[in-house]
């Protein structure tokens, strides 16, 4: 059974906002790219939402407005997680899930997808990391269990690409 990966960094945030970086909001702009990105989604049946409990991820999972009511985990250590604090919550998830969409930040989620890219055959893993504009969506298709992913089997993995989001790719 094949399963969908699907990774967003969160939307645009407020750029002036006094806030704690953890509790900085997403500007308007960045509002309509989360419902933008559920937009594509609506179709795909998430099964699982994990997200970052920064405010403005929980902002990014609102707008998403996703249909049939996924599961929805937020987790602490997903705040500025690294690649191995990634797969390993992703590893985590039951066989039965096939669908999963994690929602975090820069730079573990565009480290994590340039892995991936790169373990899948898809070029310079660097490149791949400096491509990941805030509320894309970037889908990997994996043949394997989401613990396999997360132990280090990458046979069969493919990078499906990446849709939405016409803001600026990340800095590198």
């Amino acid at each position: 059974m094949r399963r969908h990966l699907y990774l967003i960094r969160h939307g645009q945030v407020e750029a002036r906002s006094p806030a704690a970086d953890r509790d900085r909001p997403l500007s308007a702009f960045g509002r309509r790219q989360a419902a933008e990105a559920g937009a594509l989604l609506a179709d795909r049946g998430i099964g699982v939402v994990m997200s970052s409990t920064a405010e403005r991820c929980r902002e990014t999972v609102a707008g998403l407005a996703l249909p049939g009511a996924p599961r929805l985990e937020f987790q602490e250590a997903l705040y500025q997680a690294d690649v191995e604090t990634l797969l390993q919550r992703i590893g985590e998830i039951e066989d039965e899930v096939t669908a999963l969409l994690v929602v975090g930040h820069s730079p573990g989620l565009p480290a994590l997808a340039a892995e991936l890219a790169y373990d899948a055959g898809h070029g310079d893993a660097d490149a791949q990391r400096c491509a990941f504009p805030a509320a894309s969506v970037t889908e990997i298709e994996l043949p394997g269990t989401w613990s396999a992913l997360a132990e280090g089997d990458r046979d069969g993995v493919r990078l499906v690409g990446t849709m939405g989001s016409d803001a600026t790719p990340a800095v590198c």
